[in-house]
């Protein structure tokens, strides 16, 4: 006769339930393994502990919501600032500025696009200054109340002083201008070589990161002294420009060839793209400063407490 079947076992082309509760533990002692390796080695380099120091208030925080609130806040502001500059633009003649901004450099596209505009406003310049001008100042105070409050809510330490309204406006949309000029220093020096775009790029680097480092000390920072604020600065400064290489050398010549099919459409893609991108940016920026230094602070303790707990009986 022959042998009855074991009755750990199924019948044949079932699976093994055995193997399976070992293929599962296994898994799950792997992953367990893994995780103490990483909090052991956060607890020994700064280089591990800040990447989850960072991702968990990111989660906290709701970092890409934030993003999206104040890229939305950065698209209004370049609509009021768009009204000032056709009101601008349209006070003068229009062919001029249309041959003294094809003279830099600039895609034909956008040249076309202020030709339109300077034409388009000459016998309404002074309409959209009227509306441009105090729409501007008010979408410069919400851009700087809203950098003030992803600040305070990422160091979880709220503004020492009342927002003014003019000044942070003034502040807001000072900072701004001083961004889309390097935009457009960049798109100026585009029929140059590729080194001298290189250079560009890159010494342009240290006014933008200076200016956001200028920034971050007047918003919430908790303690945290300029040296511990300048990862987040060099982070703006060169996401920044990576950001806008891809669309100088990638997006926009496609744009440039292709507007009849993209047109309008393609432009405002690309504009919510790009602001999304400095939203994302303007919130990891605090949150890695804020990692960092309360990594280093934590750090800090645990040195001058080892002395005394060895000396301890």
């Amino acid at each position: 006769m022959s042998k009855p079947p074991d009755g750990n076992h199924g019948p044949p082309g079932e699976p093994d339930e055995s193997a399976s509760r070992g293929f599962g533990d296994r898994i799950r002692r792997t992953i367990a393994t893994g995780s103490e390796r990483a909090t052991s080695a956060a607890e020994h380099h700064a280089s591990v502990a800040v990447p989850f120091r960072a991702a968990d208030r990111n989660r906290r925080v709701a970092a890409s919501v934030l993003a999206g609130g104040f890229a939305y806040r950065l698209f209004l502001w370049l609509l009021a600032f768009g009204l000032v500059v056709g009101g601008a633009l349209g006070l003068g003649d229009a062919n001029g500025t249309e041959e003294a901004v094809a003279s830099g450099g600039l895609p034909a596209g956008i040249v076309d696009a202020i030709g339109d505009v300077a034409r388009a406003a000459d016998s309404n310049s002074w309409w959209l200054l009227l509306i441009g001008v105090p729409l501007l100042l008010w979408e410069g105070y919400a851009g700087a109340k809203g950098l003030d409050r992803v600040h305070a809510l990422v160091w979880n330490n709220p503004s020492p002083t009342r927002i003014t309204p003019l000044k942070s406006s003034l502040a807001f949309s000072g900072g701004m201008c001083v961004f889309i000029a390097t935009v457009c220093l960049s798109w100026w020096f585009r029929d140059t070589s590729a080194a001298a775009q290189w250079l560009i790029f890159t010494v342009t680097i240290v006014p933008l990161a200076a200016l956001w480092l200028l920034a971050s000390l007047r918003l919430p920072h908790g303690s945290a002294s300029w040296k511990s604020l300048l990862p987040g600065a060099l982070l703006v400064a060169v996401g920044f420009q990576a950001t806008h290489g891809l669309v100088l050398y990638t997006l926009a010549p496609k744009l440039e060839k292709s507007t009849s099919l993209y047109g309008a459409l393609g432009v405002t893609t690309t504009v919510l793209f790009f602001g999304w991108v400095v939203g994302w940016l303007v919130v990891t920026s605090p949150i890695l400063n804020s990692s960092l230094h309360e990594d280093l602070q934590e750090r800090a303790r645990h040195e001058d407490a080892e002395p005394g707990e060895a000396g301890s009986p």
